[in-house]
């Protein structure tokens, strides 16, 4: 979409239980207009749909914008007589009773990445340790970014001159992790990058804020705050800073010089020739005193309504969510991303490929990973699957060698020919435990069951 312009919805009451709801796209300018009304907040769908005015005044809109605190706000202005002409093949509108349009409504702003719950909280926690859990589930590729999101925060845990406050974010093809400031200043990489990924919902974006308290045993610990990515790019749309100098520390030698942003911009490589490897630099602004406040308000924005939980908790509620709104709704697996599943596959785990109608069918082997991977599909293991798969992701050096892991699993299968009911089961996860780590004996056995079958195939 372009970044010029911002998607709204807009409400309109018909009837006593009428209602038309449009889909706009609208200069930020006019978006940012609009925002300038004083909001009439409501707590969920239902009260809000109860609060909107019936349509009395042509071109008099009711816009409906998510508000800070994880509810809903309405806003109406007189966009003029001829605002519905003009707009009348802008985007697309639903006609309806209120709980078809409320439920079209919930959908939209589901997938425009709005949720209507608190912002989940992580205190005085081991930040590596925690982004990296939600990396796991939530990163489908490119999970090697985070190498250098940790780099960057434990660097700046350990240097009491860098900055403490982050903001990072996992998304379907990597993440992202940039200094507050920098998103704040317009023009720079982490501001553009941050909002490259407004309105993909295919990314399913989660981002966070990150406060460093600094080290404890080696630990990077900190603050880790959920943040609503798609509020807080339309927060930076009107609380962005453009840039009027850079602050540049050379390596050597060990100095401080400051340039204006267009010379640093236009002769960055002659600077960096005439003064040394650059070993950080910072953006100024203007106002500084004003940036600092804008920083505090996205904070505050965030901190208004916030649930403290574990991040395996939270890690639960993730999988939950994606699970539901992709379709398979049966609870009985945990949600598998593409490069465990392949890693399933190729150590012979049983991984599951999911349907959107709540059925799954196994991975039998690396065409149906491939096929699957290609539509799309999500993959699924249960627990001691992935407990298994866990081992194997540690890349760490097996308790037995090869032979007497043989040596196992030929008395795992003697002691299951003996046929005693009460240890079979134990028996037979001790038996497909010992086939991950020798794969050989998976393909000994199918060849010996061809072998078996074969004959009669003939005869036939």
């Amino acid at each position: 979409m372009d970044m010029e312009v911002e998607k709204v919805y807009a409400l309109e009451k018909t009837g006593v239980d009428g209602y038309y709801l449009r889909t706009l796209y609208l200069p930020r300018e006019t978006v940012q207009e609009i925002r300038q009304q004083e909001p009439a907040v409501y707590k969920d769908l239902h009260g809000l749909f109860d609060g909107v005015p019936c349509a009395d005044v042509d071109g008099v809109m009711n816009f409906v914008m998510p508000d800070s605190h994880g509810g809903l706000c309405v806003r109406t202005r007189d966009m003029g007589r001829d605002f519905p002409g003009r707009n009348q093949y802008n985007g697309d509108s639903v006609e309806g009773e209120r709980e078809e349009v409320m439920a079209e409504l919930r959908q939209r702003l589901q997938r425009d990445g709005y949720h209507f719950r608190p912002n989940a909280c992580f205190r005085n926690v081991d930040v590596l340790e925690t982004l990296q859990k939600i990396m796991e589930h939530n990163t489908s590729f490119f999970q090697t970014d985070f190498a250098y999101d940790r780099e960057m925060l434990l660097e700046a845990a350990r240097d009491r001159n860098a900055p403490r406050q982050f903001f990072w974010m996992s998304r379907k093809g990597g993440t992202w992790c940039f200094p507050e400031r920098s998103v704040h200043i317009r023009q720079t990489s982490p501001h553009n990058t941050w909002f490259y990924y407004g309105g993909c919902r295919v990314e399913h974006v989660k981002a966070f804020r990150v406060e460093l308290r600094g080290m404890r045993d080696d630990r990077v610990m900190g603050d880790i705050l959920e943040i609503d990515y798609q509020k807080h790019l339309d927060y930076l749309c009107t609380h962005s800073h453009d840039p009027a100098k850079v602050e540049v520390v050379f390596k050597n030698p060990n100095s401080c010089r400051t340039f204006g942003w267009q010379e640093y911009e236009q002769n960055w490589q002659a600077i960096a020739d005439r003064y040394g490897t650059v070993e950080r630099k910072r953006y100024l602004v203007k106002d500084e005193c004003q940036l600092s406040r804008d920083m505090a308000g996205a904070c505050g924005m965030f901190w208004d309504a916030v649930d403290v939980m574990e991040v395996d908790e939270y890690v639960k509620r993730l999988e939950h969510d994606r699970l539901h709104e992709y379709g398979y709704t049966a609870g009985d697996l945990a949600l598998t991303g593409p490069v465990d599943a392949e890693r399933a596959v190729k150590q012979g785990l049983e991984c599951y490929i999911l349907n959107r109608d709540g059925s799954r069918e196994p991975v039998h082997d690396w065409e149906d990973y491939r096929k699957a991977l290609s539509h799309g599909k999500l993959f699924g293991m249960e627990a001691g699957e992935k407990d298994i798969l866990r081992y194997f992701k540690q890349d760490t050096v097996p308790l037995f060698n090869e032979e007497e892991m043989q040596k196992i699993y030929s008395l795992a299968l003697q002691a299951g020919m003996e046929n005693e009911p009460e240890g079979n089961s134990l028996l037979d996860g001790i038996i497909h435990k010992a086939e991950c780590f020798l794969p050989g004996e998976r393909q000994r056995e199918a060849s010996a069951e061809e072998q078996e079958v074969l004959p009669g195939d003939v005869i036939q």
